[in-house]
């Protein structure tokens, strides 16, 4: 469907005219704030297109499958808008020959994710997670059977999901962690993120929160993919997440993300001169979302939708 056409579906279905509509809009989300009437009228009549964010928020005000409608909308989208993405991805895709042939030269393999409704409860995978974590951060020597339990009431509060790259025989090849915090912990994040796992937190959170995502290992370049596709999937659904947290280790991983938008926030010098520096990026979630390649890159990679 064209996005001047679901524009109008959506009015009508509310009643409203456009002016109302406008109203409405202003009502619902700051990103709204300034749209007028000549402006949402050249959206309805196809004549210009608003925002990545704002279909977003468009489709949120409508109540709509977000990510579905996204996927499925035909958008004219900027060359130029998509490329932000672009290069991101070809950082990721210039590593993939590299880690494939060095680490893991296996075919075998087949993701998952681990959410509220479908939780990681197997004790000796959560247990392998934790120690391949344990030579990222500096994890105390804390009972890995509290870690483990502790990890699987997270996931059942939505605090807490995982990505897994696994094999035929059972074998755990690569994980992913995206945590969700109360924004109220933000700062401490920021001075605590090499070793914040040490700190036990509470699987209740809620208001405004802050999401760090981690992928312990790339693996391969369809890894990186199936783990990007589930982030923007969960920013997609959630707005109360409202900034994103990330580590890069180098300045060849840290470029294509600071020319995006993301903000360098903290560093951590190793004390092995030759691993170089730990840097916490992040980025505001509605900046992450506001350029149009998210949209792009989500109906290229739409096979991830039922992964």
């Amino acid at each position: 469907m064209e996005l001047f056409s679901l524009l109008s579906k959506i009015r009508n279905e509310y009643g409203l005219t456009q002016a109302e509509m406008v109203e409405k809009l202003s009502l619902f989300h700051k990103v709204f704030a300034n749209l007028d009437l000549i402006t949402y009228s050249r959206w309805e009549r196809g004549v210009s297109m608003p925002s990545t964010l704002r279909i977003i928020q468009l489709l949120t005000f409508a109540e709509y499958d977000v990510l579905s409608h996204l996927i499925e909308l035909d958008l004219k989208l900027s060359k130029t808008k998509v490329n932000q993405v672009r290069r991101i991805e070809a950082l990721a895709f210039d590593q993939e020959d590299l880690i494939q042939a060095s680490y893991y030269p296996v075919t075998d393999t087949c993701f998952h994710k681990y959410t509220e409704s479908t939780p990681l409860t197997d004790m000796r995978k959560l247990a392998l997670i934790c120690e391949s974590s344990a030579k990222f951060f500096n994890l105390t020597e804390r009972d890995v059977q509290e870690r483990c339990e502790r990890a699987i009431k997270l996931q059942e509060q939505g605090a807490l999901h995982m990505l897994t790259c696994e094999g035929s025989q059972d074998n755990l090849y690569a994980h992913a962690i995206i945590s969700v915090h109360n924004a109220d912990d933000r700062a401490s994040l920021i001075d605590e993120f090499v070793d914040f796992y040490n700190t036990p937190r509470e699987p209740e959170i809620s208001g405004d929160k802050i999401l760090f995502f981690h992928s312990i290992m790339k693996f391969n370049y369809r890894w990186w993919e199936f783990g990007v596709f589930h982030l923007l999937k969960l920013l997609i659904e959630n707005p109360d997440i409202k900034e994103i947290f990330m580590i890069v280790r180098n300045k060849n991983a840290e470029q294509p993300y600071v020319s995006f938008g993301f903000e360098v926030l903290a560093e951590y010098e190793e004390e092995n001169p030759l691993a170089g520096a730990r840097k916490l990026i992040g980025i505001s979630r509605d900046d992450y979302l506001s350029h149009h390649g998210v949209i792009s890159w989500l109906k290229e990679h739409a096979h991830f939708i039922n992964d």
